[in-house]
């Protein structure tokens, strides 16, 4: 069984720990296990306030923390979620949209909808934009609904049965992430398969694990070599084309990822001739 209340106990017990690491603009910012804690708090109080229960949402977005977290707390008011990486195939048979950003390559009309969440979009647009919102907001209102809400109500939210992956790929990604040190820092680029990309998520905070997560592959190819990952959860998508990128630049893959990645972990992963490549430059390819 997963809820947010056996994520929220892990958050309590990891504390001030470095958790999480994010580009705000062009500076790298931190969060702790208590940070995030306190994010999740907001993210349900806002959403249970605000008349967010029983809705049919999709989600756009890339596996991160916002999103994790956003699509967790909707899961347990009892939204039903869908995912589809592929923009150009939105349509109005959903309530809530929930998207990296909102900007004019879009095309978004917020009135479409219940809400569109902007996960890190601007306050501007908010004010530009009706039913838009954006998660820095919702975190700040959210702050203040806690003081009106029934803490009972919220803690049998937190205690509703999560709709997670495969028991099988559950397993194998916990002993993946159990051999990970606390010492070392995991990346995660997940445009695809989104839904296991945020259970990577979930189980590296529950097991006290630093990480930081890309949105897209500008923000992946400018910034993977400076994070100096040991772990590079990825999608098949993007690790094929993360390979090629590096064979057509004539750059050494392990180099151009920090030169300390060990593994790279990816689901259901088709071109399987990768493992000998990566072999050959001393990464091991995991594949669940």
């Amino acid at each position: 069984m997963q809820n947010l209340n056996l994520l929220q106990d892990a958050l309590k017990n990891n504390g001030q720990a470095l958790a999480y690491q994010f580009l705000d603009g062009m500076n790298w910012k931190q969060h702790t296990y208590s940070d995030i804690k306190h994010s999740l708090d907001n993210t349900i109080a806002y959403l249970f306030t605000n008349g967010f229960e029983n809705k049919k949402v999709l989600s756009c977005a890339s596996a991160t923390l916002e999103n994790f977290l956003t699509l967790n707390c909707l899961e347990a008011l009892n939204c039903s979620i869908n995912y589809d990486s592929e923009i150009d195939n939105l349509n109005k048979n959903f309530d809530i949209l929930v998207m990296d950003e909102v900007n004019e390559s879009n095309k978004i009309n917020s009135n479409d909808y219940f809400s569109v969440i902007s996960l890190n979009g601007s306050i501007k647009k908010e004010i530009e934009n009706k039913n838009l919102i954006t998660f820095k907001t919702i975190n700040k209102f959210g702050m203040m609904s806690k003081k009106k809400i029934d803490e009972s109500k919220i803690s049998k939210l937190m205690g509703t049965d999560l709709n997670n992956i495969a028991n099988s790929d559950k397993i194998k990604l916990e002993k993946i992430i159990s051999e990970i040190s606390e010492t070392e820092f995991v990346n995660i680029f997940y445009q695809n398969n989104v839904k296991f990309g945020n259970s990577i998520c979930s189980g590296l905070l529950k097991g006290k694990k630093k990480f930081i997560n890309f949105k897209n592959w500008m923000e992946f190819i400018t910034n993977i070599n400076e994070t100096i990952p040991t772990h590079l959860f990825i999608d098949s998508g993007n690790l094929e084309k993360t390979y090629d990128f590096c064979i057509q630049k004539k750059i050494n893959l392990k180099f151009f990822l920090g030169g300390k990645v060990k593994k790279i972990i990816c689901h259901n992963l088709v071109d399987l001739n990768l493992n000998e490549n990566l072999n050959e430059i001393g990464i091991e390819l995991v594949n669940i």
